[in-house]
């Protein structure tokens, strides 16, 4: 039986695409500098792929945080302070608390029934505030942010430590649910966790990774998890 849902927070309960691009906006307003449309596209591109570097470890979160908005700058060719850019970029990201569609009504469908477990790979004051603003904070009863714990998802420390803090639950109560396929899906199946493969960019596909489960919607969930423990 299902006893503690592990849930991600960016692009699972929070939209941070939309919530990057309201920071976005504003920054290059305040940097008196031209939107284009290559902007949106690029920074994803980038940011994407610095994330992969960060989840296996070839480069750190300040590292990430350092080069981020540089890298965009220059591969569209704008003059800008890249570090400068990203301090006030990360300062507003989390003051949008845009929510995915069907966040709160799975989080009340979860609420009293299972341990809820918010396990994110960003930073605990990001996280704390997006939380906040979106109301969702109350429904956790666990945050497992990596930059506390000391390393991040899909390191099997990551959730050696997860489950230590959910003693004496065991891995084969837990299910975690995540968008990333790398650090969510691959990290919960490496580690004998079942996983719900919550595919937020519609790509219909898990690139040879083989989540337990694949859901295009949050509103999939709750009958999944009903014959889940239903069929146990």
């Amino acid at each position: 039986m299902i006893k503690a849902v592990l849930l991600d927070v960016d692009n699972t309960l929070i939209d941070f695409n939309k919530s990057a691009e309201w920071s976005m906006r504003k920054c290059f307003e305040e940097f008196n500098l031209e939107m284009t449309d290559e902007v949106i596209p690029t920074f994803h591109k980038i940011n994407d792929e610095l994330w992969r570097r960060l989840e296996k470890g070839t480069i750190t979160k300040p590292q990430l945080h350092t080069i981020r908005w540089q890298t965009i700058f220059d591969e569209l060719g704008i003059k800008a302070d890249g570090p400068s850019f990203e301090q006030k970029f990360i300062e507003y990201v989390p003051h949008a608390g845009i929510e995915v569609d069907g966040a709160k009504e799975l989080l009340e469908f979860l609420y009293g029934k299972y341990i809820i477990c918010y396990a994110s790979n960003s930073s605990k004051y990001q996280q704390m505030i997006k939380l906040t603003k979106a109301d969702m904070l109350k429904y956790a009863d666990h945050l497992f942010i990596s930059d506390e714990i000391g390393v991040a998802k899909p390191a099997k420390e990551y959730f050696d430590e997860c489950m230590k803090r959910l003693s004496p639950i065991k891995k084969e109560e837990v299910i975690l649910i995540g968008d990333s396929l790398t650090a969510d899906i691959r990290g919960g199946l490496n580690y004998g966790i079942k996983t719900i493969w919550f595919d937020f960019l519609k790509k219909g596909k898990a690139e040879g990774i083989k989540p337990d489960y694949m859901v295009e919607s949050l509103e999939e969930i709750k009958p999944l998890l009903l014959d889940l423990n239903n069929s146990i």
